[in-house]
């Protein structure tokens, strides 16, 4: 049998060959009908000659050699068929790497898509996949920023004050807008820096977070111009009215001048308003400029019981100036103290004989003896 396979090799592969079908997917063999089969001398060769098998008949040819069996399913692959299948296995590789290479594209990526997808389409795609990233970063932040928050060692434990603050802790945290317990992330340290200089008696602020759980606030007090005295206390005035403290005792560093109120009222706290800003200031630069302007000082101002601002000098006279109740009676002291200047001009301030001198109407300058 071998012996004949070797005389018909030609059309052994002739046979095989026009059964096996090449697809995309690879190649396929169908298997040999009965009427498809090729006669035995094509198969094995002329040494096993053709013989019919019959019941109760001899084959032809004078032996009893029987025909080898075959598989129902077709009949058995040989060398050739493996060459065949290895030969069409190999091309299908070749043209699948020749695929893959003319689908290279941006980035050393391969599409294996089928079919292969436009050049708009896959810069479309190429676009989408920052806004992919993106859309996946934005709610990570978000989740991390609220955890962020959450957290306790975050949070506004300990308040710092520098510096020489006039009011209490208490007060001065709640003059800030501090709010113990918020997260340090969302504490605005401009808006407590304006709320801090927005007080009357602060003249520099500042404010800071030390992390992880410390805010800092940094205060500068303005310096006091007048005592201002009620009955038989009295208090550091700045130059805004506000009330700085009471009075320390021991000797001043430098005198100042007196504002006496003979009005009632009630005790004053440290950072409260006792008089206008513009009248306190007023008063303050007034002092200073008195001796140069009158050739004498000024012992003590006087706000009598009906609101009116007396000047009392070293020289034991008094100038009444009028009420100061309103801004607008304030802004008239200016021309009262002009017609002061003019009358110093013509009358010696600084002698004996003058007791008060009403400055109430400038046009009418009145002095008592």
């Amino acid at each position: 049998m071998r012996h004949g396979c070797r005389d018909a090799p030609g059309r052994t592969r002739e046979a095989l060959a026009s059964q096996i079908h090449v697809t995309a997917q690879g190649a396929a063999i169908e298997p040999l009908t009965r009427k498809e089969r090729p006669p035995a001398s094509a198969r094995f060769g002329a040494a096993v000659p053709e013989r019919r098998l019959g019941r109760g008949r001899p084959a032809a040819g004078g032996t009893q050699r029987r025909r080898p069996r075959t598989r129902p399913n077709g009949w058995r692959q040989n060398e050739v068929a493996d060459e065949v299948l290895a030969e069409v296995a190999r091309q299908a590789a070749s043209r699948r790497q020749a695929r893959d290479e003319a689908r290279r594209h941006l980035g050393g990526r391969m599409r294996i898509s089928r079919p292969k997808s436009p050049s708009w389409f896959l810069a479309w795609k190429e676009l989408r996949r920052p806004a992919r990233v993106v859309s996946v970063l934005i709610p990570s932040l978000a989740v991390a920023g609220l955890l962020a928050l959450n957290l306790p060692f975050l949070r506004v434990q300990r308040v710092e004050v520098e510096g020489s603050a006039v009011v209490g802790r208490a007060q001065l945290l709640a003059e800030a807008g501090v709010v113990m317990g918020q997260s340090t992330l969302q504490v605005d340290t401009q808006r407590l820096t304006e709320s801090l200089l927005n007080q009357p008696w602060v003249q520099t602020a500042s404010a800071a977070v030390r992390w992880p759980g410390t805010l800092v606030l940094a205060v500068t007090p303005l310096p006091p111009v007048l005592i201002y005295a009620q009955g038989k206390r009295e208090y550091l005035l700045a130059a805004s009215g506000a009330v700085l403290g009471p009075v320390p005792s021991g000797p001043a560093s430098a005198p100042l001048p007196i504002l006496q109120d003979l009005q009632a009222g009630s005790p004053l706290h440290a950072g409260q308003v006792a008089v206008p800003s513009r009248l306190a200031s007023a008063l303050a630069q007034l002092s200073r400029a008195f001796p140069a302007a009158y050739g004498v000082s000024v012992s003590r101002f006087l706000i009598t019981s009906v609101g009116a601002l007396e000047i009392q000098s070293s020289a034991g006279w008094t100038a009444d100036l009028g009420p100061v109740l309103t801004a607008s009676q304030v802004g008239a002291l200016g021309p009262k103290l002009e017609a002061l200047r003019a009358l110093a001009a013509k009358v010696n301030l600084k002698g004996p004989g003058i007791h008060t001198i009403y400055l109430e109407d400038p046009s009418q300058v009145v002095v008592n003896p």
